[in-house]
């Protein structure tokens, strides 16, 4: 896993806002000028049929200059679709161009609207109200300012058109309203008053429309933009929670109490982007804190070593189970040496008790050089790491101890069990005095459970892999994983056909190096493949298969037609020294401790495994290796 550098937090970069918002917008624009252009082909189709369908009622209706309109609008409706196609392929985040665009489709369609407007009557064209549809898409894709210029630009156009009618520069259109068809509304009975006051309810209808649709936009703009501030802080969290994931994963993995707290120091300050982080756990006095590990601070501030928790009152206090946050560093007492605070440049700090249950093991503290720099979700977050960084330090404590006891008791046993083997295969053959018939069988009873002890002896020694000393540690590298497991094959063959049990490979031969390393693989392979054999019984099929399961990793498969495991036995299959009842029935031989070691190795190399078993029909197990 790559931790963020230092710093580096993408999600609080200035640009971040504003790139989320144009995405969004730019998004929304989209969508609208294409709505805007399948809508325009209706408009074309409607103002077609309607002009023909009028001049076949009204021979007089301007149908030449309606269609001819019509055609324009067709004509640079077509030059729209280019141009969105265009500007839908530019890989630009810039909501300007799709504005641009919007300001020009509305303005020629206005254009065009009060055209049709003035051949079907000017301000007593039913085509008028179509200004208040534009208005209404003006409001939805535009600043409200557009929104409003749009609206008092139709109000001029409208008094325009009146004007230059009423002043007989433009010939009277009254076709439509003076038809038979329309008695009651004949232009030559309309006074200027009456035509004011019509100006004035469309004038009303236009501000009132601007009014409430941009009312209602800023109202959703002001939604969106929270919507994009939630976005952000789960985006933030998602990030952090996947870092999170990582570091504890790796946790894990870590074999020695150094490297866990190192790590543990590096990715808090790398994931909360600050200065530095330090872990300081209590001696066996328990009386002082002792740096094990720091991260982003001076040799200088180290310098001192030993904190006294008498003489800190803020250590202290955090032992005692509280929580320290201090958004500007001031006070003195609060310190066993406050005048390094000031030299290291630290203005504010978080820290929290390590601490497993109500057990104290340490203080865990994360420093900014900023005044105020840590939020309430910034120390929730810093305590779930904390939380868990004290929980990795006891079990991993824990199996240091663990292991070291078992790797010492397997030592001091290897020995006198060799011994004692040794001796009665001595007894057995004779060579110290005669042995009877019945005394044979109770030494050969003896050298068989004395062969399954130093089985299990040997099997506890290599449980303790990945706790060994770094100089004894496998080295992981690119290995041949095929290679490996057809050195395998014969021996694996054998000891399958003696008990009866068909058992196939199938080696992909393209199968890539896995990273790891040759006895850790031998081991792995030999422990899944025995295990098969020995728990499937005579007539029985065994399937090994080891294949490409995609990029950078490979497939290693086990299957068998054996006994099977039952369902609740399958979560404490990887645990030392379990053995299901089904398989102590079956076979009195066993440790308990060959998947323990499979898992073991596994964890180490960073692979995983899976289970699926159904009693009495079988096992598959599949594991997953990192490969070149």
């Amino acid at each position: 896993m790559t931790l963020p550098e230092k710093g580096k937090d993408p999600f609080q970069e200035p640009g971040y806002e504003l790139i989320k918002q144009q995405l969004f917008f730019r998004k929304e624009l989209i969508e609208r000028v294409h709505w805007f252009i399948r809508v325009r082909w209706f408009a074309v189709g409607g103002a077609m049929a309607g002009a023909w369908v009028l001049h076949l009622l009204e021979p007089k209706f301007p149908v030449l200059p309606l269609t001819l309109i019509a055609l324009s609008i067709f004509v640079y409706n077509l030059i729209f679709r280019a141009v969105c196609r265009r500007l839908d392929t530019s890989k630009g985040q810039e909501v300007r161009p799709f504005t641009n665009f919007a300001h020009i489709q509305i303005s020629l369609d206005l254009l065009a609207l009060y055209a049709m407007i003035y051949f079907t009557g000017g301000i007593y064209s039913p085509l008028l109200m179509f200004v208040i549809f534009h208005i209404i898409i003006a409001g939805l894709l535009l600043p409200p300012l557009a929104c409003y210029m749009y609206s008092f630009s139709s109000l001029l156009a409208t008094a325009a058109l009146v004007g230059l009618v009423e002043a007989k520069i433009l010939p009277e259109q009254p076709i439509l309203l003076q038809s038979s068809l329309f008695p009651h509304l004949l232009l030559a009975q309309q006074s200027m008053k009456e035509i004011m006051l019509v100006f004035a309810f469309f004038g009303a209808a236009v501000l009132i429309t601007a009014f409430l649709i941009t009312t209602i936009r800023r109202s959703l703009w002001t939604k969106g933009q929270d919507l994009l501030k939630v976005s952000k802080e789960l985006d933030v969290s998602n990030a952090k929670l996947t870092a999170l994931y990582e570091v504890v994963k790796r946790m894990g993995l870590c074999s020695e109490l150094q490297e866990l707290l190192d790590l543990a120091t590096r990715s808090v300050a790398n994931l909360m982007g600050i200065k530095g982080a330090s872990i300081k756990l209590l001696d066996e006095t328990r009386k002082k804190l002792i740096f094990a590990s720091n991260y982003g601070l001076s040799e200088n501030y180290l310098a001192k070593g030993v904190i006294d928790i008498e003489k800190s009152p803020i250590n202290r206090r955090i032992i005692e189970g509280s929580f320290v946050a201090m958004g500007r560093i001031d006070e003195e007492d609060y310190f066993q040496y406050p005048e390094d605070i000031r030299k290291e440049g630290i203005a504010s700090m978080v820290c929290l008790p390590l601490r497993v249950e109500k057990m104290p093991l340490g203080v865990f503290c994360m420093y900014s050089e900023i005044s105020y720099n840590f939020s309430e979700n910034d120390i929730k977050f810093f305590s779930l790491l904390s939380d868990l960084t004290a929980l990795a330090i006891e079990t991993l404590r824990g199996e240091i101890n663990k292991t070291w006891f078992l790797q010492k008791a397997a030592h001091q046993l290897r020995s006198p069990f060799g011994a004692i083997y040794s001796l009665m295969k001595v007894l057995r053959k004779g060579y110290l005095g005669p042995v009877s018939e019945q005394q044979q069988d109770a030494i050969l009873r003896c050298e068989k459970r004395l062969e399954m002890l130093g089985t299990m002896v040997n099997d506890l020694l290599k449980l303790g892999i990945k706790r060994q000393h770094a100089d004894d540690r496998a080295i992981i590298h690119p290995v041949d994983g095929a290679k490996i497991l057809r050195a395998l094959k014969d021996l694996y063959e054998s000891s399958a056909s003696e008990k009866g049990v068909k058992i196939d490979f199938v080696i992909a031969e393209s199968t890539p190096e896995v990273m790891a390393d040759e006895k850790l693989l031998d081991e792995l392979f030999g422990n899944l493949i025995s295990n098969a054999i020995k728990y499937t019984p005579p007539g029985g099929e065994v399937r090994v298969a080891l294949a490409e399961e995609r990029e950078h990793l490979v497939h290693f498969e086990v299957s068998d037609t054996g006994i099977g495991i039952l369902e609740e036995d399958i979560p404490r299959l990887f645990t030392e020294f379990f053995r299901a009842e089904n398989a102590k029935a079956l076979s009195e031989e066993g440790t308990g401790l060959g998947l323990a070691i499979v898992k073991e190795i596994l964890d180490f190399l960073g692979g995983s495994i899976s289970v699926k078993s159904k009693v009495g029909k079988g096992t598959t197990l599949t594991c997953l290796l990192p490969a070149v």
